[in-house]
């Protein structure tokens, strides 16, 4: 297992929408193992591949956010079956530390992917599993949680980000 670099929301590979996984090899395993290190270490709910620069159909997520034990999850090639009720609740990104804002997301959702073995696997999830599960959809279909917000808001956002990037650098 590996820590990956993060990438941050300004590249390319964040806007793609990622390909579907094809076969579940040792790469791939590989690969999930190093998005769940990558992802505690972080530390984060989630992280969808195309974070840490592979633009394919896989995401890990921490079942347990909302109990006192770590469950980390790897989905592949996940859909969202069924989706209810609305509400706004405060979401940030590994892509975008430090960066949060109030976005409206289903309360209860219900998620088919693939797991590691091959199988199918099916999840409900409400709160702010919920919103986890939604919000590493969106970076499957090169979507960050910030579109969904008004252009003034997230340009306020953005600008936010670009000055902590450049204080980094100096």
């Amino acid at each position: 297992m590996a820590l990956r670099p993060i990438k941050n929301c300004f590249d390319p590979v964040l806007r793609k929408q990622c390909e579907i996984v094809k076969n579940i090899d040792g790469e791939l395993i590989t690969l999930s193992d190093d998005m769940i290190e990558t992802t505690l270490a972080a530390p984060g709910v989630g992280l969808a591949a195309n974070q840490i620069g592979i633009p394919k159909r896989i995401f890990v997520v921490n079942m347990g956010v909302d109990t006192d034990k770590d469950n980390l999850v790897t989905l592949i090639n996940p859909e969202i079956t069924a989706m209810e009720g609305s509400e706004l609740g405060e979401e940030g990104c590994l892509s975008i530390p430090d960066v949060v804002a109030e976005v409206k997301r289903a309360t209860q959702v219900e998620i088919k992917a693939v797991d590691l073995n091959g199988k199918d696997v099916r999840y409900e999830a409400s709160g702010f599993l919920a919103r986890a599960l939604q919000h590493e959809m969106d970076h499957l279909n090169g979507i960050l949680f910030w579109d969904s917000l008004g252009k003034i808001k997230r340009d306020i956002l953005k600008r936010k980000f670009k000055k902590k990037l450049k204080e980094q650098d100096e």
